[in-house]
């Protein structure tokens, strides 16, 4: 199973950020709901909560997709996703997460929210590292590491919570870019590369233009929380140029993950009724690259949803450090 053909357009600037739109050759609706048009209730472990483990039943009528560091706000704590997950109509699952939002927990409180927010690429950065082992060790403590990072840059929470740092930055007229300066999502497009500092950071690209449409404005949003972390030489950088863009489109695009349902990249394959998914990731040089991807009866398999990083680019390093 290999990354569809990538197809990337003329980037746009926002600030240090390069915003290059990115158009897939898969054709098809999926029949999946994401963002706030899924409906998905979370809660904590009805048998105990668990730091790392949330409950999360889908009580839409379509699949539902939930993204690699979208955010879970409320119970004991709030948490972000540790991978992609699909669940079926009426289907309940303990997934995996991680908590951003060192000191509270608050016992008794159960029920989450979700608003589809997406974490700072700074935060996210450390859930999609490791394809080459560096996934072992105290990922929670880096992940509470990097949260601290907004507290010294933009002043202290009073529980170390990155929704606290979102919810504030939203709503502060001092910051010097605006997320509705972003480019607007173009017919058909399905993903972005982003540029920061003249190196591509990632690329995220989706199974069809309306899964990346729900979660588009919250990737903009996330990211420029990112900027407050910068120093003045890397805001004033000018404009990654199209063709470092292009070569790591390309980059990702060699990419196999193998057959769906066997081989070396091969994971557990779940059963959500008439569609099936299955996680991928693979590492490849520079790029690590981590994602969904799903198969409807009588159609070759295909990404719902796939991420590809520049391992070497400085955001990622200063999250090993």
């Amino acid at each position: 199973m290999k990354v569809p053909q990538l197809h990337v357009g003329a980037g746009t600037r926002l600030g240090p950020l390069s915003i290059f739109p990115v158009w897939t050759s898969d054709a098809g609706d999926l029949g999946i709901s994401t963002g706030t048009h899924a409906d998905v209730a979370v809660t904590e472990l009805a048998s105990g909560a668990q730091v790392a483990r949330l409950t999360v039943t889908n009580n839409g009528p379509l699949p539902a997709l939930l993204l690699e560091g979208e955010l879970l706000e409320g119970g004991q704590q709030h948490r972000t996703c540790a991978r992609d997950v699909v669940l079926g109509p009426g289907e309940t699952r303990d997934i995996d997460t991680f908590c951003v939002e060192a000191g509270r927990w608050e016992a008794g409180k159960s029920s989450h929210r979700r608003q589809a927010r997406r974490a700072p690429l700074n935060v996210w950065s450390e859930l999609a590292n490791g394809l080459d082992g560096r996934r072992g060790g105290d990922r929670q403590g880096r992940i509470w590491e990097r949260v601290s990072r907004f507290d010294a840059a933009r002043g202290a929470s009073a529980t170390s919570s990155l929704l606290d740092h979102l919810d504030l930055f939203k709503d502060d007229g001092r910051n010097r870019f605006n997320a509705a300066d972003a480019p607007e999502q173009l017919e058909g497009q399905r993903g972005v590369v982003i540029g920061l500092g003249q190196q591509p950071l990632l690329l995220e690209v989706f199974g069809t233009s309306t899964l990346f449409r729900r979660h588009y404005c919250q990737l903009i949003d996330s990211a420029l929380l990112d900027l407050e972390l910068l120093s003045p030489q890397a805001l004033a950088s000018g404009p990654m140029p199209g063709q470092r863009a292009r070569d790591f489109a390309a980059h990702v695009q060699t990419m196999d993950f193998g057959t769906f349902d066997s081989g070396a990249a091969a994971v557990e394959v779940r059963s959500h009724g008439p569609l099936r998914s299955r996680n991928v990731s693979r590492a490849a040089g520079t790029v690590s690259a981590a994602g969904i991807a799903v198969e409807l009866p009588a159609r070759r398999p295909q990404l719902a949803h796939l991420t590809g990083w520049n391992t070497k680019h400085p955001l990622m390093e200063m999250a090993w450090n």
